[in-house]
This record gives structure tokens, C-alpha cells and sequence, in this order.
């Protein structure tokens, strides 16, 4: 199963390239797992054992049903070193540690490989019910000589290549680990080395001291281990602080029984499989080559620049790694050129193998009169070597008589480029590049002023040669050129756009802009030269209008010095032009309450000639007394009949609550009565010895 691709990448460098290339990841379902169970079997994990031999087959069967199902299994356990004062040394201890309980256990043992990793559930089974419970004296076991064992001694143990290796380890005492051994005088420091030789046992038990977390967590990075500690609560912190140190390892409480077990499994394995942590192994990394790179993980939407690690993987998710590599120089050793990218919990890696360009094989390959140097050189590494006499790229080119080489024929001066560096010499003659001509491709059609957008404003051409732009103009309007403005760009004339019959004219009589030849006229004006006002707003025009508004409203006395007419419909003037003498512009806005329009004709220079209105006839105004009595009288009317009604609803009100207070009057019955806690001022006292008279 493979899950980083592609497996292998060759990258090509020479000094000074670049080269971008991705690399992918994507999770995906049954993964190989290699699970080895090693447990402690000193004796207070009885119950413990127990509930594992109960399990048995069912155990590997589910957790193939809710890890993965293409898992390996393996089963191991440990006491701690035969030795004082780990474990008692009186022979009959050594026989049975728990004789003083009176029962039957198994001799003390460092640790023991019982069965090696495979897919016989059978085995399995099988080996942990064939396993009894030992003991020994001191509280914390010897766990880490059993890890160290199964790190290091991967043929034995059974580790699959392809496969994710993990180590269930199962405990409720803490750990010895390194200088613990200087109890039991041992000196030598763990040697990191695999030494289960006789029937699988930990032969160097009491030779090597305990490893150190430090050779713990080198043994598990170097064979991608992933350990999940399964302990009791009593001792659950103290685990929780070796994880920290451990990368990829998981911590969990294990019940007093281990009836959780499946479940710890399942929830390491899947946390586990969430995080991904790459690296790139540096050592190796090529002199003189440079390498940056950024992750982009799943439901990201940003890549992650200089960080090779994800979390929340799920089934299916992709991973994308870019890489960018840069050769600074060519490497002046014969090292290595081959880097891995790999994971420390992932078997499969990715190799980078490095190809540098900094040497040329092809010169010893020279081909006499090559075809392809037109038979007049040599073709060596790709480029034509011509023969005496002849140039060009492909030699296809003779020397001329007079003692100028071609080259020379393509420059204005020795000292000048070959022309101009605008172009390629072919036989003496400049081909020149886009946008340059001359014979020596000293002239562009770029560089000179923009107009509008334009070079030379549309209007011209321009040559710019030596580095001199100046613009040719050559179009005209209405057989006037184009001329040159200010900026050296090609304008149109503005002699066109003045009025020739008025001497004192300017241009566009100074309401609108010349565009080409053209008056464009501000909005109240019209005219080929803007000179007609055509809005009541022109000081020249409200006068004249103004006198002759109050003849087309009033309509009713006749007009002396204007021309009055009344029409239906109000003419179209969306034809008209400024010479039009008959046809009339607005002078004022339609009046909504009388329909009324007001025209002026265009009969330059005298304005509003005529008045025109819509309607046969002029209605009278209307009395406004006429319109506000009646709403007067109305209000008024509508206030008076509001308060009588309210008045008469008041009255009735109150005589109503009179009626119910007399009834109840005449219901009211009064009692006499004594108040109890009434006293009398005096109060008369006998003498019962008196018997006077």
C-alpha cells in the first residue's frame, strides 16, 4: 500500500536553476499494522492476565474488525532483573515469588518473547494462555529492557517493512531506567543491541544496565515504533510526562482488569493515524543546494510555509508538499547526492536523488562537416564551429572580399553593438526584432509621448532612433494636418472650430472644447461654433422670455409684439439644428396646472419671437374661499358631534354607578355589638374575711 507518491524523484540542476515539484500524501483504509502485546507479569497484573487469556482469539479479532484488517500480532511479557534488590534471589523464591501468598507462579524472568508477530490468531491465542503470572520485590519493572528489545531486534520480533509498528505495553509500577543498575552492581551502560538469543530471552539482563529514555527514544525514532502505554491511574502522570518525550507515542488509563483494552487500542491507533509529521533527512542534503518548503493539509486554505506537519488527518484526506530546490553551486566532493523524505511513523519515504549539470561530456563528440552546419564547420555540444572563411549560426554565411567580417557589416562603428542589440546578424545583414528597423535596427516605433492612450495621439507615427523619439504627423481633418502640441505629440488644428464671420470670435466661442476641428458644446448651448443658447438661464434670454411669459399664460388679451398660436400637440424639435429658423425651443417647463409650453424660435441674434400653449382655451382661476370654508365648516361640524357624544357617554356612565350605590345602601344591614377586649375603668373587689355590717 502506498500513500506518499511518487516514491522516487530525480532533480536535475545547474548553478544558479530553480526546480519546484510536489510531493502527496493521502490516508487510506487498512493500512499493514504490526501490533506486538507486552505486558508485565509481575503479580499484582493477575487480573489482568486473566482477562487478556479470556479474551484471547477475540482480542486480535476485534481489533481487526475496528483498526484495520491487515494486522500482524505479536505477544511478549517481563518481571524485571533477577537480581537483589529487584527481585529475591532465596531459591525458593527464585523457584516460586509467590510462595509466601501460597500460590504457584512462574519463575522471575527480564524479558521473555513469546510470540513473534504473524497472522496466526491461533498462535496468539495459544501463547498467552500458555503464560503464568511471576513476581519480583520492588515496585517499578523492568518495562524498558522489553522495549529496548523490541526495537532493536526487529528480525526476531518479526517487524514487517511495509507496515505500521506498534507496541501495546501494559503495566501498573513504574519504570527503572539507566544508573538503576548500579543497585545490583552492574555498570555497563546499555549497548542499544539486540541480545534474545536463548529461547528468546534477554540474555545480557543482568550484565546491561537499564536504557535511558534517551536510548529509548533514539531505538523508537530510528525503527518508526509507535509505543502505547496502557496503565492504571496510579501511575497514569508519570506516563503522561514520558510521552512528551517520546514522539508518536499515546498514554491511556487502563482499567484494574484490562476489560478497556480494545477500546485504548482502537483510540491510540486512530490518533495516531490523524497526525503526520515528515521530515527531510539534512545530513545529506547536497553541498551548494538550497531547499525551502510549505504544506498545504487537508480543509486548509493557506499553505503553511517552512512546516512539514498536519493534523486531523482523515480517511481518504490528502496531504501536498512543495518543495523548492536551488543549486547555489556545483558541489566540489563526490558526496552523496541522495536525501530521503520520510516520516518517523510512516515505513515508506520519498528519494531525492540530485543530477547537477556542471560538466559538458559532448565536447570529445565533434562532427566533421556537419549537414547541419551547412558543410562548412563543425558540430560540437549542439553549436556550429565554422570553418575559415565562413559565419553564421549554421556557417551559412561567406565572408565578403573586402576584408570585413560579417559581424562587422552589421555595426555603424567598431565600438558599437551588432545592431544595436536590436537584432541578429544573418550574413552581414541586420534581422531586426519586433518593433525595430533600421539598417543597423537603430530605430523603434516606441518611446515617443502618449496622447489619450496613443502614441504620438493618434495622429502621426513615431520614430525614435539613437534613443531621439519624435513624432511624424501625417493625418489630417478636412485637408488640415495634424500638427505638433506642446509635449511634441500630434494634435488637430483648431481653425475649424472659430467662427469666420465674427472677427472677434474664439474657439468654440468659448462654450465647448475643440475635438478635432469639431466644437463639442457645453449642455446649454448648440451651434456649429457653440454660439446659440438654447436655456432660459442665459442672462441674453430670461429678459426676453420673462416679457413674453405672462402673454402665453394669460392667453385671454392679445399679443401686440409677439406671435401667439395655439396648438394640440407640442412639435418635435429632436430634429432641429442651429440654422433652423421656423422650428422652436423650450424657453420655460410645462406648467402641470395650466398645460401651458413656452417657445422661442431660433432666429438669431433676437430670441423668444412667439409663445405657444397646448390648450383651445384658459380655464379661470379657482376662488381658494371656495375650497377652504367647506373643510373649515366641515372640521368644525365633525368636533362639535365628537365631544356632545362623549358628554352624553359620561352622563350615562355616572348615573349608572349612582343606581349601584344606592342598592347597595338599602341592602346594608347593621349589628350591635361589644367590643371583647374591652375593659371597664373600675373593677370592685371583696374581701372574703370581711363580715362587717
Amino acid at each position: 500500500v502506498v500513500q506518499l507518491r511518487p516514491q522516487v524523484i530525480d532533480i536535475n540542476l545547474r548553478k544558479g536553476d530553480t526546480v519546484k515539484f510536489n510531493v502527496s500524501f493521502r490516508k487510506v483504509k487498512d493500512y499493514p499494522v504490526d501490533l506486538y502485546y507486552v505486558m508485565d507479569l509481575s503479580n499484582s497484573m493477575k487480573d489482568d492476565l486473566a482477562e487478556l487469556q479470556k479474551l484471547g482469539e477475540s482480542l486480535a479479532t476485534q481489533i481487526r474488525q475496528n483498526v484495520t484488517s491487515d494486522i500482524n500480532m505479536g505477544f511478549g511479557t517481563f518481571v524485571d532483573k533477577v537480581m537483589m534488590p529487584f527481585t529475591s534471589t532465596v531459591p525458593d523464591q527464585l523457584i516460586n515469588p509467590c510462595a509466601k501468598s501460597k500460590e504457584a507462579c512462574a519463575p522471575p524472568f527480564g524479558f521473555r518473547h513469546q510470540q513473534s508477530i504473524s497472522g496466526d490468531l491461533t498462535a496468539f491465542k495459544q501463547s498467552v494462555q500458555n503464560t503464568n503470572i511471576s513476581g519480583n520485590i520492588d515496585s517499578p519493572e523492568g518495562g524498558f529492557d522489553a522495549l529496548m528489545q523490541i526495537a532493536v531486534c526487529g528480525g526476531q520480533i518479526g517487524w514487517r517493512g511495509d507496515a505500521s509498528h506498534l507496541v501495546v505495553f501494559t503495566t501498573d509500577a513504574s519504570f527503572h531506567t539507566a544508573l538503576d543498575g548500579k543497585l545490583a552492581a552492574i555498570l555497563d551502560a546499555n549497548d542499544m543491541k539486540c541480545h534474545l538469543k536463548r529461547a528468546l530471552v534477554y540474555d545480557k539482563s543482568k550484565e546491561l544496565d537499564y536504557p535511558s529514555i534517551g536510548q529509548l527514544r533514539a531505538a523508537f525514532v530510528a525503527n518508526k515504533i509507535q509505543p502505547i502505554f496502557a496503565v492504571t491511574k496510579e501511575v497514569r502522570s508519570l506516563y503522561d510526562g514520558l510521552k512528551e518525550l517520546i514522539p508518536n507515542s499515546f498514554v491511556d488509563e487502563l482499567a484494574s482488569d484490562s476489560n478497556n483494552i480494545i477500546s485504548i487500542i482502537k483510540t491510540a491507533y486512530n490518533k495516531l493515524r490523524e497526525k503526520l509529521q515528515m521530515s527531510l533527512d539534512d545530513d545529506n542534503k547536497p553541498e551548494g543546494v538550497g531547499i525551502s518548503y510549505r504544506t498545504l493539509c487537508p480543509n486548509a486554505t493557506t499553505w503553511s510555509d517552512n512546516s512539514l506537519s498536519c493534523n486531523q488527518i482523515q480517511l481518504g484526506s490528502e496531504v501536498t508538499y512543495e518543495f523548492t530546490v536551488t543549486a547555489t553551486a556545483c558541489p566540489t566532493t563526490s558526496a552523496s547526492n541522495t536525501m530521503l523524505f520520510t516520516s518517523s511513523s510512516l515505513q515508506e519515504s520519498v528519494t531525492f536523488r540530485f543530477n547537477f549539470l556542471c560538466n559538458c561530456n559532448c565536447s570529445s563528440m565533434v562532427e566533421q562537416k556537419s549537414i547541419d552546419c551547412s558543410s562548412n564547420g563543425s558540430m560540437v555540444c549542439g553549436a556550429c564551429l565554422c570553418d575559415q572563411g565562413h559565419e553564421g549560426s549554421r556557417c551559412q554565411c561567406t565572408q565578403n572580399t573586402i576584408g570585413l567580417s560579417l559581424s562587422a557589416q552589421c555595426k555603424r562603428s567598431d565600438s558599437a553593438d551588432i545592431c544595436e542589440r536590436n537584432g541578429e546578424c544573418l550574413c552581414g545583414i541586420c534581422d531586426c526584432h519586433e518593433n525595430f528597423h533600421g539598417k543597423y535596427c537603430q530605430c523603434s516605433n516606441t518611446g515617443c509621448p502618449v496622447t489619450d492612450g496613443n502614441v504620438c495621439g493618434k495622429g502621426g507615427t513615431c520614430e525614435n532612433c539613437y534613443n531621439q523619439p519624435k513624432c511624424n504627423c501625417t493625418a489630417k481633418i478636412n485637408n488640415i494636418p495634424y500638427t505638433l502640441d506642446n509635449v511634441g505629440s500630434c494634435t488637430c488644428h483648431e481653425s475649424n472650430c472659430i467662427d469666420p464671420s465674427n472677427p472677434n470670435a474664439t474657439v468654440c466661442s468659448s462654450h465647448g472644447n475643440c475635438s478635432c476641428s469639431i466644437c463639442e458644446c457645453d449642455p446649454k448651448y448648440d451651434g456649429k461654433y457653440c454660439q446659440d443658447c438654447n436655456s432660459p438661464l442665459c442672462k441674453t434670454v430670461t429678459a426676453e422670455c420673462s416679457s413674453h411669459e405672462a402673454c402665453a399664460i394669460c392667453c385671454q388679451v392679445p399679443c401686440k409684439d409677439v406671435t401667439f398660436q395655439t396648438v394640440k400637440t407640442i412639435p418635435d424639435c429632436s430634429l432641429c439644428t442651429g440654422n433652423t429658423e421656423a422650428c422652436p425651443s423650450a424657453c420655460s417647463e410645462v406648467d402641470p396646472q395650466t398645460t401651458l409650453y413656452f417657445f422661442r424660435s431660433i432666429l438669431a441674434p433676437t430670441p423668444c419671437s412667439q409663445a405657444q400653449s397646448t390648450g383651445q382655451y384658459c380655464p379661470k382661476p379657482i376662488d381658494p374661499v371656495i375650497i377652504v370654508l367647506p373643510i373649515v365648516a366641515g372640521i368644525v361640524v365633525l368636533g362639535m358631534i365628537a365631544l356632545i357624544a362623549w358628554k352624553v357617554y359620561q352622563t350615562w356612565r355616572d348615573k349608572r354607578e349612582w343606581q349601584v350605590f344606592e342598592n347597595e345602601m338599602k341592602k346594608s344591614k347593621w349589628t350591635k355589638g361589644q367590643n371583647p377586649i374591652f375593659e371597664e375603668a373600675s373593677t370592685r373587689f371583696e374581701n372574703p374575711t370581711f363580715h362587717g355590717t
